[in-house]
């Protein structure tokens, strides 16, 4: 992974996530004093379960430089190939389509002998 791409996660991350929810937390400290202490216990708690589940595994994943969901290259890639030559295809058949479209409007019209 670039360096510019895990700053840049990291500044979402942090912009979106940690400091809205830090400023929250602080703000009911401020308010609610002692009894904000369940609150941050949730919070904590809330927080390992999603760095503990997929999420977190993802961004693991992310941070450690790994590419999810490319378990078989050889597979993904001949199915690519495989989108390809019927993406040909279909331009192909979309081209002579076209043609017999034109050709029908091109072609002179035969009036009926009287």
């Amino acid at each position: 992974m670039k360096d510019n791409d895990l700053t840049g996660l990291m500044a979402v991350i942090g912009l979106f996530v940690v400091v809205p929810v830090s400023l929250a937390l602080m703000l009911a400290s401020s308010e609610l004093g002692a009894a904000s202490i369940p609150i941050w216990m949730a919070a904590a708690l809330a927080s390992w379960l999603i760095l503990n589940g997929p999420v977190g595994k993802a961004l693991s994943a992310r941070l450690s430089g790994g590419v999810g969901g490319a378990d078989h290259p050889g597979e993904t890639l001949a199915e690519l190939d495989d989108l390809r030559a019927r993406v040909a295809e279909l331009e192909e058949r979309q081209d002579f389509s076209e043609r017999l479209l034109a050709q029908k409007d091109a072609a002179p019209k035969l009036e009926l002998p009287r």
